[in-house]
């Protein structure tokens, strides 16, 4: 029953923080106004959805979050399996409502892409990386590493909005295979998702070996969000 509960988080979770972030991409123009909304729209959903959805302990609505948990050695097997399978089934109901509200509107759906995508997928797949190794860290260091448990949606979500600004002009800062996928749904393209796909596990994975070395002992999840 537990791990129910986690998925039907998970997935409530990711689906709300998905279909914001592509709405904040796709209803802004070009140009550093654009990307700034797009950037605070999405980490602002991330706190919000972790705030919202927390009651039974810390959501993560990206499997490159869940992956970097699981590799600090907290929670089992299973429950790294019921988080991604509902992130992935949030994000997937996410790109369809994308594709019925924004069909015909010419607004490219919110894709995450930018100067590298089309070009070098080594490069998008490394900033993509790099990316999800901060939103990773920040979740883990907040939630796990401090004082900050009841109130680590703030911080997490203002990680979120940099890594956004800071990867827009070059990949579009998904940092997020759930967000990756939900844009492709939406838009039937799926040929670039591998790259946001990659690089994002492997940053989480990367923080959370990386988590192993600073944070204190693994301990029970801490108190829910409020």
């Amino acid at each position: 029953m537990e791990h129910l509960v986690r998925l039907a988080a998970e997935l409530v979770a990711t689906l709300c923080v998905c279909l914001v972030a592509i709405l904040a991409a796709a209803g802004t123009g070009v140009g550093d106004a654009g990307r700034l909304v797009a950037a605070l729209g999405y980490g602002l959903a991330v706190t919000a959805a972790m705030h919202a959805f927390g009651g039974q302990g810390p959501v993560h609505a990206n499997p490159a979050v869940t992956l970097a948990v699981f590799s600090t050695g907290r929670g089992t097997i299973v429950r790294a399996i019921a988080c991604i399978v509902g992130q992935l089934v949030g994000a997937v109901l996410a790109g369809l409502v994308a594709m019925w509200l924004l069909a015909g509107l010419g607004t490219g759906l919110g894709m995450p892409a930018g100067s590298f995508t089309r070009i070098d997928p080594v490069r998008t797949t490394v900033v993509e990386g790099l990316l999800a190794f901060l939103w990773a860290s920040a979740f883990l260091g907040s939630v796990y590493g401090g004082r900050l448990a009841a109130n680590a949606g703030l911080p997490v979500g203002l990680t979120v909005a940099a890594g956004a600004l800071a990867g827009a002009a070059f990949t579009g800062g998904a940092m997020n295979p759930a967000r990756a996928l939900a844009s492709a749904v939406a838009a039937l393209d799926f040929s670039t998702l591998w790259m946001y796909a990659a690089g994002a596990l492997a940053g989480g994975a990367v923080a959370g070996l990386v988590g192993r070395l600073f944070l204190p002992p693994e301990r029970p999840d801490p108190p829910p969000l409020r």
